[in-house]
């Protein structure tokens, strides 16, 4: 018994969180080259992690990735421009690290819409 516990123990790691951002408009279809912005909460009452702070371009699917290290709490801002101030839309997620399968993934999706 005691074997087979340390086995199953031995097949999982640690799968650092994804993200995986896309943007639609009101009937669903993706939003090519939008901006996605990511930070943390309080970033502007001057609490930095330099390691979220990002942004990226959607693809042709309305889709932007974003990879972290650790356990995160993370603020997603949809942007016209990169250094826009105007959000067009936002959203909130919680990233954590999870003890999974070797093949396994670990991303956490959200959709935004550009409005």
């Amino acid at each position: 018994v005691i074997l087979a516990v340390a086995f199953s123990f031995s097949c999982k790691k640690e799968i650092s969180p994804d993200l995986e951002v896309t943007v639609v408009r009101n009937d669903n279809s993706p939003v090519r080259g939008a901006w996605v912005r990511t930070s943390v909460p309080d970033a502007v009452s001057g609490i930095l992690r330099a390691d979220v702070l990002d942004a990226a371009q959607t693809d042709g699917f309305g889709k932007a990735y974003f990879s972290y290290k650790n356990t995160i709490l993370i603020d997603i801002a949809l942007l016209r421009q990169p250094n826009d101030t105007v959000l067009i839309d936002s959203a909130t997620a919680l990233l954590e690290v999870k003890r999974k399968a070797q093949r396994s993934d670990n991303t956490t999706e959200r959709k935004l819409v550009f409005r």
